[in-house]
């Protein structure tokens, strides 16, 4: 109980779940409640009610608890109900808290506690708050012929506000469980399909030693000993059975296929075609390499293709004829990596599809590093640090 109590007080305006850093309601429409509130108040008080300046003092009161709410919900709750026991005690309003203008003030805190809170939280909030009006109204004894339509309309009122600010947070709740779900899906594939080209590089090196295990007995049959010859053969099985368990175990991955000729010039040598395709497209790319092209494995050499594919891809895509400079250098027996652009529509890394996600498993698997961002002079980078892996 008392942990359901410390997360209310904790509970603020949540965020939008298409940008984090943007508040699911704007602040500006409290402060345009909190305006209409007081105004609203005030002039109850003082033309309706004639409590003269007074009035006016307390109609501002009342848009403290409006303004508060959008910060501290359950705070700006508490204040609420302070006001109502407040006006109660000093029979600041006769009529009971009935009034329209009330509904000014409690039902933009009733929708923001609604909204930040549990729905248990939000149904005791609810149901305290109808029974402090109903034993307002039993202190001030009215008198109101209508106090029954009165307390029924308020009562509703405030009911139907709880059910949006409950209806709207659960809205949130769902898009981010889709969203998170959707991500993670993504996240699936990607690793499915580098599965994938692992899977084909690693099966290609393991053929080579099961054929050339099987052949060295024919090849050395005059030259080595009989106990030589059954060690290529032990290491002939050992291949070939490992890449039947591997084909076994992935082959749920090998369904959809990437083109071979793509895969084919996945090496350091295709990143001129990538860079001239990209040129082809729009898009001015200049391509840097160092004066000794290192050989590195098939899966260095296949993540800084597909790094530079999905980077010039997404500058085509999001900043078209953008000045790119692609550079592969080697820095202290690291690979570095990177794509820079001019700024543009968009970032490099603003795409929020399978390429900055694929950049990331891919660098992650070999123990690199990958930054994708703007830089201080608003430019846009894509850089991958892996770490030298020469054959």
């Amino acid at each position: 109980m008392l942990s359901i109590v410390r997360s209310a007080h904790r509970a603020r305006v949540p965020s939008s779940p298409a940008d984090p850093d943007k508040p699911l309601v704007p602040r500006h429409l409290y402060f345009i409640a909190a305006a209409l509130a007081a105004l609203f108040n005030g002039w109850t008080f003082v033309d309706v009610l004639g409590m003269g300046v007074p009035g006016l003092l307390i109609g501002a009161l009342y848009a403290l608890p409006v303004i508060e709410s959008w910060y501290r919900p359950m705070a700006a709750w508490w204040i609420m109900l302070g006001l109502l026991l407040l006006a109660t005690v000093l029979n600041v309003d006769d009529w009971g808290p009935w009034l329209l203008n009330e509904l000014f003030m409690r039902a933009p805190v009733m929708f923001t506690v609604a909204l930040a809170s549990l729905r248990r939280v939000t149904v005791v909030v609810f149901l305290i708050t109808l029974a402090a009006g109903v034993l307002s109204e039993a202190w001030v004894r009215s008198g109101n012929p209508y106090v029954v339509q009165a307390m029924v309309s308020w009562g509703l009122s405030l009911l139907v506000v709880t059910i949006i600010g409950h209806n709207l947070r659960m809205r949130r709740l769902s898009t981010l469980r889709v969203a998170e779900e959707h991500g993670k899906r993504r996240l699936l594939e990607e690793r499915a399909r580098i599965a994938r080209e692992l899977h084909d590089l690693v099966a290609h090196h393991m053929s080579v030693i099961a054929v050339q295990a099987a052949t060295a007995p024919y090849r050395l049959k005059d030259e080595v000993s009989g106990a030589v010859l059954r060690e290529f053969r032990d290491i002939n099985a050992a291949a070939s059975a490992s890449l039947a368990e591997m084909r076994q175990l992935l082959d749920a991955l090998r369904g959809d296929r990437d083109d071979p000729l793509t895969a084919s010039r996945s090496t350091l040598e295709g990143l001129a075609e990538l860079a001239e395709s990209a040129r082809r497209a729009g898009t001015p790319v200049m391509l840097e390499l160092p004066a000794r092209t290192p050989e590195f494995g098939a899966a260095t050499s296949l993540t800084v293709y597909r790094i530079v594919q999905e980077a010039l891809s997404n500058v085509i895509k999001h900043a078209n004829g953008a000045e790119t400079l692609v550079t592969i250098a080697l820095d202290s027996g690291k690979l570095v990596v990177e794509v820079v652009n001019e700024a543009g529509a968009k970032s490099v890394s603003g795409a929020g599809g399978h390429g900055l996600v694929g950049m990331r498993e891919r660098v992650t698997m070999l123990g690199g590093e990958l930054f994708a961002g703007a830089l201080a002079d608003g430019r846009y980078a894509v850089r991958a640090v892996l770490p030298q892996e020469e054959k």
